[in-house]
């Protein structure tokens, strides 16, 4: 069967082929973004050390600054906690982008290939 290469077809295939690629992307970064909210990697969080030398101007407790560690770290998971939760989004969002214009052009491909077909 040969195929006629005018600039719809080469339009439609051009298309479904972008958004094929990013389908893929999308998919492969949301797996991503599913498995780092699953297991996320491990955290490093500094360990506060009380003042070496205690001036007047410097005289703070180790509780205090156990606290403040404490709610540094809560914010710290906090945040990373969305930017997991973000990157998710932005995978899917691709996803469902991608997913309904690759399904409209690759049936008018297909309803093309038909048409021509049944002309012959």
């Amino acid at each position: 069967m040969r195929r006629d290469w005018n600039i719809r077809t080469v339009y439609l295939y051009l298309v479904s082929f972008v958004t094929l690629i990013m389908m893929i992307v999308g998919t492969v970064q949301t797996v991503d973004a599913i498995v780092t909210l699953v297991y996320p990697p491990p955290l490093y969080y500094p360990i506060p050390e009380a003042p070496k030398i205690p001036t007047p101007d410097q005289n703070v407790p180790v509780e205090l600054l156990q606290e403040r560690a404490r709610i540094e770290q809560q914010r710290q998971e906090q945040q990373v906690r969305y930017e997991r939760v973000r990157l998710l989004a932005g995978a899917l969002a691709l996803l469902a982008v991608a997913l309904p214009i690759y399904l409209y052009h690759w049936r008018k491909v297909q309803e093309e290939a038909k048409i021509k077909l049944a002309g012959q």
